[in-house]
């Protein structure tokens, strides 16, 4: 259920040669090839897209348009009951002779109502769909624009916590929990979060609340250390003969 970009995206012959459709259009389908996961479906919004390729959110629904009214595409939005707000959108292929996985939308499946989509990323309260909240909280929290490497590496550990006994939901919440243990220590950076979760998965911390308890006694075990050494400091600054530059820190 995990959507993040393969290494290799595909344009079949068809959409390729299209003459009527713009070349980012071309690109934009490639892109959502990559991110097509095993459902047949992606859900990244166009605020993605349009940072990815550098153009405009309006540039972005142009180019979907192009290829839904083409029919190489399908878009099924849901909006937030009682309002136009979109709440889900999910990006499905059209079958092609070279890439055949992805039934066209059924009879009766709603169809977009107008362009108009939010600009962040799309199911951030889904749980079996968590990827998208992961991107969101990056992005939002200061780590920057994330890359597609970065993104595939977090997804990367998502699985790798299931393989040690998380649920879905509890791999997702450590995953970002790592992240938020490197707001709050002001070092917003991958190489950061990933050296978290490598330290957490060597202790088999497979929930929040494992996470949680662990760093709670690290951090209890630090400030002894430091009560510890204090005390240390203390006994050496009583003692006449002993200056400041014979102490071992």
């Amino acid at each position: 259920m995990n959507e993040k970009p393969g290494y290799y995206a595909i344009i079949p012959a068809d959409v390729r040669y299209d003459k009527q459709l713009p070349q980012g259009a071309k690109l934009l389908y490639s892109e959502i090839t990559a991110l097509t996961n095993k459902n047949g479906y992606c859900w990244a919004s166009n605020d993605y897209f349009a940072k990815l390729y550098s153009v405009s959110n309006s540039t972005i629904q142009s180019w979907l348009k192009s290829l839904e009214d083409k029919s190489y595409i399908n878009r099924v939005i849901k909006y937030k009951s009682g309002s136009k707000e979109v709440e889900q959108r999910f990006i499905s292929l059209n079958p092609h002779p070279e890439n055949c996985t992805t039934p066209p939308r059924k009879l009766g499946d709603p169809h977009p109502e107008n362009w108009q989509e939010n600009n962040t990323s799309i199911n951030n309260t889904t749980t079996t769909l968590g990827e998208p909240e992961l991107i969101n909280f990056w992005e939002k929290n200061g780590f920057g624009f994330i890359s597609p490497k970065n993104r595939e590496d977090l997804m990367y550990w998502v699985d790798d916590f299931k393989k040690i006994g998380s649920t879905d939901e509890q791999a997702f919440q450590v995953v970002k929990q790592a992240m938020s243990n490197a707001i709050d220590n002001n070092v917003r950076r991958y190489s950061y979060v990933n050296a978290i979760l490598k330290n957490w998965e060597s202790l088999r911390l497979t929930s929040l609340e494992a996470v949680t308890a662990y760093e709670a006694q690290r951090t209890q075990r630090q400030k002894s250390k430091s009560t510890s050494r204090q005390a240390s400091t203390d006994v050496y600054h009583n003692q006449g003969d002993v200056q400041d530059e014979d102490l071992p820190w």
